[in-house]
């Protein structure tokens, strides 16, 4: 699914690729300044005492950290930016995908879906997987490389007194990973109930008129407020389990500086011989941390992609449905006549439907005669009519405009020849007269 959506990135794959290399380097300076704070300033420091020159020992050093400091600070910043960009333009360029993909549907494929559905996908969703293709080109990247620079590092400055990694980045991993496990089903359910949620908001606004008529205001508010509260108690039941990061992050942090503070100490002062320095102590310290913050944004980041993830099926879903009607291999793109001829025509809307909306119906209009379709309501009139321009395909028979079958018809020819004035009218965004033109901007 993630291979196939970023085939959206397109024009923005240079600061995507500009974002990793900027990452890189942020995450080697980082993981270089508590070495040299523990090498060239506290060890030197400790050696030479009050021989310490300012100028001469001290400046320098001062002095690389901070332009060491400022590169890192400008790559994250860099970063940050070129990051931006390039999460940006991917969702641009998915909601272009998805909206150009969702104008070749017909009304089945619509149906399938629902238009509230296809709503959520094109904004939660996609804001969703913008956010985890945000981290994965940035913190996904800067994460796992601190954590290895550090933990090397720690190795070669602290010797075994880095064993302590060897007990604490298990158990956080293995932590993180039941904590994401327990929530991800709750976080699956949200996205379910987002649809229904965004499905009765455009119910009620569609029918704002019928619910005013009714006086339902009070049911379609306990209609909403079900919903959203749906929504609301899986979210907080997942949010309560991913708040166990914290209070097991601490524990990690706080086990790994009273280890080495302890140990390090002891051995620095009773057992010099073994080597250790108040230098290595000040190392693996911060490395300590860095480790312990590099799993904590890894576990946020696996929390983000497996939320996420459910959000990128539902885009995929979309971007690779098949629209329900075929073009035909070689269209006829001129209609002889306005003859219409319905054989032994029968629709149902669903092919696991039980019953047909028409049976066996059979109808011959000859070019320029006037017809009146009498029914009730719900008699299937307006899909009689709608099966003549292909808005949705029979299920068996045949329909024929100007003795051609309507699926042999190039589809905007056909569609151009069949004027439709709708029951209900619908007016666009804009003015009266850019609504006039919507079909023909010549008018």
């Amino acid at each position: 699914m993630f291979f196939r959506l970023l085939r959206s990135v397109r024009e923005y794959k240079r600061p995507a690729i500009l974002t990793l290399i900027l990452m890189v380097g942020e995450a080697v300076i980082e993981t270089a300044l508590p070495y040299i704070t523990a090498t060239y300033l506290i060890n030197r420091i400790q050696e030479k005492g009050a021989e310490l020159s300012l100028t001469g020992d001290i400046l320098p050093v001062g002095l690389l950290m901070v332009g060491l400091a400022l590169v890192s600070l400008i790559c994250a910043g860099l970063g940050g930016f070129t990051c931006a960009r390039a999460s940006s333009g991917f969702a641009k360029n998915l909601r272009h995908d998805i909206f150009q993909k969702v104008q070749t549907f017909t009304f089945a494929n619509i149906d399938k879906f629902s238009s509230s559905s296809l709503v959520t996908r094109m904004t939660t969703d996609v804001a969703n997987v913008q956010m985890a293709f945000m981290m994965l080109i940035r913190t996904a990247v800067r994460s796992p490389l601190m954590l290895i620079f550090s933990v090397v590092m720690a190795t070669v400055m602290g010797g075994w007194l880095a064993l302590t990694f060897a007990v604490v980045i298990p158990l956080l991993a293995l932590g993180f990973l039941l904590i994401s496990r327990k929530a991800m089903p709750a976080f699956h359910r949200v996205f379910r109930k987002y649809d229904a949620l965004n499905e009765s908001i455009e119910e009620n606004v569609r029918g704002m008129r019928v619910v005013k008529g009714f006086s339902r205001e009070e049911y379609e508010k306990k209609k909403f407020a079900g919903a959203a509260d749906a929504i609301t108690e899986d979210f907080t039941k997942a949010e309560r389990i991913v708040a166990f990061n914290t209070p097991l992050m601490n524990f990690c942090m706080y086990f790994n500086m009273v280890f080495i503070l302890l140990i390090g100490s002891l051995l620095a002062i009773k057992h010099p011989e073994t080597g250790i320095n108040i230098g290595q102590i000040s190392a693996l310290l911060n490395y300590g941390m860095a480790v312990l913050m590099s799993l904590m944004m890894l576990s946020m980041i696996y929390v983000m992609l497996t939320i996420s993830a459910e959000s990128m099926r539902r885009i995929v879903e979309v971007l690779d449905e098949v629209p329900d009607m075929k073009a035909a291999a070689d269209p006829v793109d001129k209609i002889p006549d306005g003859s219409v001829d319905f054989e032994n025509v029968s629709f149902k809307y669903s092919a696991s439907a039980e019953a047909y909306a028409l049976a066996d119906v059979n109808l011959h209009i000859p070019s320029g005669a006037t017809v009146g379709i009498i029914g009730g309501t719900g008699s299937s009139k307006s899909t009689l009519v709608q099966l003549i321009p292909r808005l949705y395909d029979v299920s068996e028979g045949t329909i024929r405009v100007g003795g051609v079958d309507v699926r042999n018809y190039d589809l905007q020819t056909l569609r151009h020849n069949v004027a439709m004035v709708l029951q209900k009218n619908t007016l666009f965004s804009g003015t009266i007269k850019e609504n006039l033109r919507w079909g023909n901007p010549d008018a």
